[in-house]
């Protein structure tokens, strides 16, 4: 059932032999600017606060606090930080930090951000206009206007940077970043340049270009023809295509999203059949072509410290599927579907965007297994998010494609799902616990409800991120979160 995609990876593979067969690159040059194909355009008529940091991160802003690659949080703006308080966090602001405007980093800058942030909704952490009492220039304390202790996990999302009080005007965009804002053409490019008063270690280049290419066939042709030494977000095919050539190399992300099927299907038997049915490293192989790998855990372990072996997951077990299926009185028809008091077993499989060719792949890869073991699954494609976002409204499915990214080191992040139950109890806790330890315990025992003990959440992918690079770049560490991708370290090559 796959083959019916099988032209899209011979326009590939038409593309890897074309590439192969050009020129073999552009000579090492020495330079100190470099260009990065990127997919996203901020699409702002005018330049604004969001520049710089959606959906590109240019390195311009900054947090309090920092996300590392393991999924933990280390000092950036802030130094150092206490729970005061049942809510209340008291952040220490690193003094003498220059902004790109010149002036220097004071409280009264994280004030208007939380302001910023309360007129946008309160975000996650549930930011209020007057949750932030100034003590002085570098101290102050920030208080959620409702109960949780998982603030400064939250905080360390990029989508929280600081930024320089009256940011959101038309002026250009202020923060404390190694780099500084210098120009902005929509559809084409942004560009930044270093910042030389940054206050920690300046920057190896004199400055960064991100070009918009929304077609990643475009990102590998400037790539290999040497227009741009970096391209970000290399889908399945074009990685692939990529590790062909001998002038660029693959840099791949540790885990940071995940992909599941949502199962909203009532009976518990089917439910633990449809998690015995799949054979997730066969799954993931065809549909991912190496930019994931198989998952038992919704995101990277690292979020859940020592308590993600509280989840077990499960392995692939057709008979075992086969036998909760006889043993609830399912048996099979001629053609193998099974059926009960004269109904069939079939179910909907709803998905759609993002990566609408992956989920392709991979609901007919699940269909294929499911009907395996006497399940007839229907695949309902939804064009884009608000239609699938109807569908689930209207509940009018069984199984549904669920995907995300993890951008901050809060390990409640279930409450992203339909959290019922037992795993309500655990999340509630999650919230509640002092220690990240605790938190973390309560954040696996709620998956572990979820996974192990409901089979409501089906993880299926750990997923990465996929970089293009040519041979002269150097230093380049991809960062699992997309939007903590840092760019200050990185250098060119240079002919000697």
């Amino acid at each position: 059932m796959v083959r019916r995609f099988a032209p899209r990876f011979i326009v590939w593979l038409t593309l890897s032999v074309a590439l192969a067969c050009g020129r073999r690159g552009a000579p090492v040059r020495a330079s100190d600017e470099l260009i990065v194909a990127t997919p996203g355009d901020p699409d702002s008529s005018s330049v604004g606060s969001e520049l710089g940091l959606h959906p590109v991160n240019a390195n311009v802003y900054e947090t309090l606090v920092r996300l590392t690659p393991d999924f933990r949080v280390a000092p950036q703006l802030a130094t150092r930080w206490q729970l005061r308080s049942r809510n209340t966090w008291r952040f220490h602001l690193r003094p003498g930090v220059r902004m790109h405007d010149g002036t220097t980093l004071t409280a009264a800058a994280v004030v208007w951000t939380m302001r910023r942030i309360a007129r946008g909704g309160g975000g996650p952490m549930g930011i209020g206009a007057s949750s932030v009492r100034v003590l002085d220039d570098t101290t102050l304390d920030i208080t959620p206007t409702r109960p949780g202790r998982r603030l400064v996990e939250q905080l360390a999302n990029p989508d929280w940077s600081i930024m320089a009080p009256g940011s959101d005007s038309a002026a250009p965009p202020v923060g404390t970043g190694p780099f500084r804002f210098v120009e902005y053409a929509r559809g084409d490019h942004l560009t930044v340049e270093r910042f030389d008063a940054y206050w920690g270690d300046r920057a190896r280049l004199r400055r960064v270009t991100f070009r918009f290419l929304p077609d990643p066939n475009a990102r590998l042709l400037a790539l290999r023809a040497g227009d741009v030494q970096v391209a970000s977000d290399l889908p399945r095919e074009a990685a692939r295509a990529a590790r062909m050539l001998p002038d660029i190399a693959v840099a791949t992300s540790p885990v940071g999203g995940y992909e599941a099927l949502y199962v909203t299907e009532p009976r518990p038997a089917i439910r633990r059949a449809i998690v015995y049915a799949l054979d997730r490293p066969r799954l993931v192989e065809a549909a991912w072509r190496g930019t994931a790998e198989p998952a038992q855990l919704l995101g990277p372990p690292e979020l859940l410290g020592r308590s993600a072996e509280l989840v077990a997951g499960a392995r692939s077990d057709p008979r075992r599927a086969r036998r909760l299926l006889d043993g609830a009185g399912w048996t099979a028809l001629p053609d193998g579907i099974r059926a009960k008091a004269g109904r069939r077993l079939a179910l909907t499989l709803v998905i759609g965007p993002p990566e609408l060719d992956i989920h392709r792949f991979l609901a007919a890869i699940v269909q294929d297994q499911l009907r395996d073991v006497g399940i007839d699954l229907r695949i309902v494609q939804l064009p884009d998010s608000g239609a699938y976002r109807a569908r689930v409204k209207s509940g009018a499915g069984d199984l549904w494609t669920v995907a995300g990214d993890l951008n901050d080191a809060d390990p409640c992040f279930v409450a992203d799902l339909a959290v019922r139950g037992g795993a309500r109890r655990y999340l509630d806790a999650c919230r509640a616990a002092v220690a990240l330890d605790d938190a973390q315990r309560s954040a696996a025992r709620a998956l572990r409800v979820l996974i192990d003990e409901e089979s409501v959440v089906v993880p299926l992918a750990g997923t990465y991120r996929v970089w293009g690079l040519r041979r002269e770049v150097r230093g380049f560490m991809p960062h699992p979160s997309s939007p903590s991708q840092r760019w200050d370290r990185v250098s060119l090559a240079t002919n000697r």
